[in-house]
């Protein structure tokens, strides 16, 4: 793979360990913190440290040199947020320095399956009907970029899990039972994100590219929820019927282009040791 100049803004959840993977790759990165833990981290993968906190300015060095590329992995804060998520993201967006220039990076933006409307089966030509604060977010910044980057590329990103974030404890232990308990589960573990990135950083992208990034097993909430909460020992509350005729997010088109996902069948053991 050639190497690249990468730049990561939002060093995170899934910021900081995607860092570290392309690090390991013997690409040039750097990445964005606010949180000085996160910071001494990113130096510590052996990456270049920014400290910026949005929507202040960003330096214009953060995404400079030769064959840059720059992927953001913001969260839109949609929870925390509410109605102004959208302004907010966008103004956080907007302070990228040099995105229509000649010298303008490569962009990759995670989005979020939540973009999508009530289709039974999810595609990306599906229409977007975001219901959410989150959703109408990151349709909002999809929309941007289309017209401000020269070339960038959109990852649609299922509901993310990992070791970390295990999602026996979504509802394993709580007092609220699981809602719409027969509609079915759409779910990525971060390092087959991380894989996805990988791949399409080899592949190369075009203007506007988008991809949905999800496992292949579909077991309902019912079953999947219930069964990760017991794998941790933890009580689920019960369930609330509903939602059977829930979409499913496919993913065929980036598995055309090699992306193979270890956690494809949702094996909660394995979870337990990523």
């Amino acid at each position: 793979m050639e190497k690249r100049n990468i730049s990561i803004l939002g060093c995170g959840w899934l910021g900081l360990p995607l860092l570290t993977s392309l690090i390991a790759e013997g690409h040039t990165v750097k990445g964005s913190s606010r949180n000085a833990e996160t910071l001494a981290a990113i130096e510590a993968a052996g990456g270049q440290a920014f400290n910026i906190d949005l929507p202040g300015e960003i330096p214009e060095d953060f995404t400079d040199g030769p064959f840059s590329t720059l992927i953001i992995t913001l969260p839109p804060r949609g929870r925390a947020l509410g109605a102004e998520a959208t302004e907010q993201y966008l103004a956080c967006l907007k302070a990228i320095p040099l995105l229509q220039s000649r010298s303008a990076p490569c962009v990759l933006f995670t989005s979020s399956t939540g973009v999508y409307g009530e289709e039974a089966l999810i595609t990306e030509d599906s229409p977007l009907a975001p219901t959410t604060p989150s959703g109408h977010a990151v349709v909002a910044a999809e929309n941007w970029l289309s017209s401000a980057a020269t070339t960038h590329i959109v990852l649609r990103l299922a509901g993310l899990v990992a070791a970390d974030r295990h999602p026996g404890r979504f509802y394993g232990g709580r007092d609220r039972p699981i809602p719409q308990a027969d509609a079915p589960v759409n779910v990525v573990h971060r390092a087959d994100v991380i894989a996805a990135i990988h791949l399409l950083l080899e592949h190369g992208w075009q203007k506007g590219e988008v991809y949905n990034v999800c496992a292949a097993a579909h077991p309902t909430k019912g079953d999947f929820y219930t069964a990760a909460a017991q794998s941790l020992g933890l009580p689920v509350a019960g369930r609330e019927p509903g939602g059977a005729d829930g979409k499913i997010i496919n993913s065929d088109k980036l598995r055309a282009l090699g992306w193979q996902p270890r956690w494809d069948d949702l094996d909660l053991e394995s979870l337990k040791l990523s």
